[in-house]
């Protein structure tokens, strides 16, 4: 069987968790013995182009090798590269979006490809920035199609939804101009659609997305699980990983860590993000918060050795964020916010603890809970590694095998 994957990410080349999954399922199923390539984007242009009538149909396209994975990379057309969007104001964005929505060179591309290819089925990823008009490809093409849910970009253009701010201008914007229905339209009802979670799946369902898909929750697959050595202290060292922005939280746990005034009470904050300059701020030297940037995976197993919990402030309804399923496979218990999927893996004080989102009192207090037993922390590793098992990448496979199956025999 040949299966094609569509992403608009794909390693080297990563802003979030999807296309880490498209990544693990491509390798997971290339282990199948499937016959496995993948369509993604790069951020530069090999050669000089000028918007003009005489592009030609398909625009330059490599290909590379990602783990024996064929990862055929071209850059849309379109007025800057997806990864940059932060650099430009609103109303740039928004004519981004218009393009992007409709992008015809991206269509003509990948349907070159497809036609090459001709694979059996055709499994998509997030979109945005490759173009959407794809869904409508790959029914033109009769090519099965099976969609994996990530986040709500197909609700709203940004995909995040703030606590407390769902009615905000900004999503009825969209509304009025008519993209939730435009998506709708556009996207059909793909043979199967996957979400990692109960959350995500709903919140399509109730909007009317996908009334004839076949809907499957199947979680994140992970690779394995990982026996880390612990590094004996005396102190309580707690770890943020992620995006640095009001949206993820990151900028009031910094506050309510630094108005804590334990002095063997550490956080370590790994990654980059819009707002990192204001959580500096915040934090206002203090010598307990390290801001470590963006590690390398291979750089980040030994920090996870030093830290006794991974916390997860999240204001954006989320799906099933990779970094919880990479914390627990790594034997590290999680502090999370209950908004959207993110808390469904959580069991509390099994392999970590759940907080309301927005409530950074309750945080405060769940911290100094686990400041006052942070002996006993290390216990729960055996619970975190055990409570994804059935995640392993091995078992996902199978799972994903069966559902492309089940939906090819009923062709």
């Amino acid at each position: 069987m040949k299966i094609g994957i569509i992403s608009n990410l794909y390693p080297p080349f990563v802003r979030g968790g999807a296309e880490i999954v498209a990544a693990v399922q491509a390798g997971a199923l290339k282990q199948s013995w499937q016959h496995v390539f993948v369509i993604s984007t790069r951020p530069k242009y090999l050669r000089p182009w000028t918007m003009s009538l005489m592009l030609p149909d398909i625009l330059d396209v490599t290909t590379d090798e990602v783990d024996e994975v064929i990862v055929y990379r071209f850059r849309p057309l379109n007025v800057y590269y997806y990864l940059d969007d932060f650099k430009y104001p609103g109303w740039l964005r928004l004519l981004w979006h218009l393009v992007d929505t409709f992008n015809i060179f991206s269509y003509r591309t990948i349907k070159k490809i497809l036609l090459s290819e001709r694979p059996d089925v055709v499994i998509t990823h997030n979109l945005m920035g490759l173009g959407f008009l794809l869904p409508r490809l790959l029914r033109k093409l009769k090519i099965r199609h099976i969609h994996v849910l990530h986040d709500l970009q197909l609700i709203t253009p940004s995909g995040l939804i703030i606590k407390n701010k769902e009615k905000s201008w900004e999503h009825g914007f969209f509304t009025v101009v008519g993209y939730v229905r435009a998506m709708k339209s556009i996207w059909g009802s793909p043979d199967a659609v996957i979400s990692p979670s109960k959350y995500l799946l709903s919140a399509y369902t109730k909007e009317g997305f996908f009334p004839y898909s076949k809907k499957i929750v199947l979680p994140n697959p992970i690779k394995s699980l990982v026996q880390v050595k612990r590094v004996e202290k005396s102190t309580l060292d707690l770890l943020y990983l992620g995006q640095v922005s009001r949206a993820k939280g990151a900028p009031d746990l910094i506050r309510v860590f630094h108005e804590l005034s334990q002095s063997d009470l550490r956080l370590h904050v790994v990654g980059l993000g819009q707002d990192m300059n204001l959580a500096k701020k915040i934090a206002g030297g203090d010598q307990r918060i390290i801001f470590h940037g963006w590690l390398q995976h291979s750089d980040l197993q030994p920090l996870i050795g030093q830290v006794d919990v991974l916390i997860v402030p999240s204001l954006c309804y989320e799906n099933s964020p990779t970094v919880i399923y990479e914390a627990l496979s790594m034997g590290l218990p999680v502090l999370v916010a209950d908004i959207g999927g993110a808390a469904e893996l959580i069991q509390e004080d099994y392999n970590g603890w759940i907080f309301p989102a927005g409530d950074f009192t309750a945080l405060k207090s769940k911290i100094i809970n686990l400041y006052n037993r942070r002996e006993k922390l290390a216990e729960l590793s055996d619970n975190c590694r055990q409570s994804v098992a059935d995640y392993l990448v091995e078992n996902y496979s199978k799972k994903l095998l069966d559902v492309i199956n089940e939906h090819g025999q009923t062709k």
